[in-house]
């Protein structure tokens, strides 16, 4: 029905500024594949430049915080929401980040599924390097570093049991404590970048941050320029070119056992949904929840109250 819907505005001459317009306009940009396809990966070359101009922790850490309002995440996950002890008050929020597998225990565990789950993740990433232009010899040495970095971080995650616990997984800090704790994270330029003013945050897993603090210094720059190189097409993979797409798909068939890629048209009504879900919400109501409809749930809901 989603997808009729969108089919439908899509196709039409639809008013400019108008729901229909912004819907028809977002879901065919999904559905050009052709154009799509024939950009590759120019539509992440700015991002990538943008790594090649990192040249210590403080510009590391720049970009990092940058992205991150984009929702190009790594080893940064900034968030507000309410403050666990007073849900009056929203605040700010840290948790650990920075792995690109979905829990710590992938990184651990030795057994055929989990190796065969780490071995699926080097090939991605290899992939990832040699469709922006990478040979093979190198692709593969720098997919190493990257998941090498990735299991030094992971070494500080809490396991999902451990996130259980609410109160431990509750550390509010001031930032001046915190400045002091990680000088190499340089928590105040990290919120000026974020465009966030406060006076403490909620560390979430504080042993997470502590070793992002030493390995800021302890891996080399270039090694972080690769790994944030194969962050940023990771995040943007789904949205480039098929063979990126094809390469995700890949590693997800490993992870979750999905068989076949879902269509594009699929695809493109979650995505419209997920970003503009209220808007297509508002359409899809229109059609298939009519006025009638409308007073027949209420009749029913008005009917149970009574009884």
């Amino acid at each position: 029905r989603l997808q009729s819907i969108l089919d439908s505005v899509a196709l039409a001459s639809n008013t400019p500024g108008s729901i229909e317009q912004k819907l028809g306009d977002f879901y065919a940009s999904g559905m050009d594949t052709t154009t799509i396809n024939q950009r590759g990966y120019d539509p992440v070359k700015p991002i990538l430049a943008r790594v090649d101009s990192i040249t210590d922790a403080a510009s590391l850490m720049k970009f990092v915080a940058l992205e991150a309002k984009a929702n190009n995440t790594s080893v940064l996950a900034f968030y507000v929401g309410p403050d666990n002890k007073n849900s009056s008050l929203n605040i700010a929020h840290i948790s650990q980040a920075g792995i690109g597998l979905p829990e710590r225990d992938y990184y651990f565990k030795t057994d055929v599924s989990s190796i065969a789950i780490q071995q699926a993740y080097k090939v991605y990433l290899a992939k990832l390097f040699q469709l922006t232009g990478s040979d093979a010899a190198t692709a593969k040495k720098d997919a190493e570093i990257v998941y090498n970095i990735d299991k030094q971080l992971a070494s500080s995650h809490r396991t999902n049991v451990e996130l259980r616990d609410v109160n431990a997984n509750y550390n509010k800090m001031a930032i001046a404590t915190l400045t002091k704790r990680h000088p190499n994270i340089g928590w105040l330029n990290v919120l000026n970048h974020l465009g966030a003013n406060t006076d403490s945050i909620d560390v979430g897993q504080p042993a997470y941050y502590d070793k992002l603090n030493a390995v800021l210094k302890s891996i080399s720059i270039n090694d972080w320029k690769i790994y944030l190189k194969a962050y940023s097409i990771n995040n943007y993979a789904n949205e480039l070119s098929k063979p990126f797409v094809d390469a995700a798909f890949e590693l997800n068939k490993v992870l979750s056992g999905q068989a076949v890629q879902k269509s594009r048209g699929e695809k493109m009504a979650s995505a419209v949904d997920q970003s503009l879900g209220e808007a297509l919400g508002q359409l899809y109501v229109k059609k298939y929840f009519t006025e009638d409809a409308k007073k027949r749930t209420l009749d029913l809901v008005n009917n149970l109250q009574k009884a």
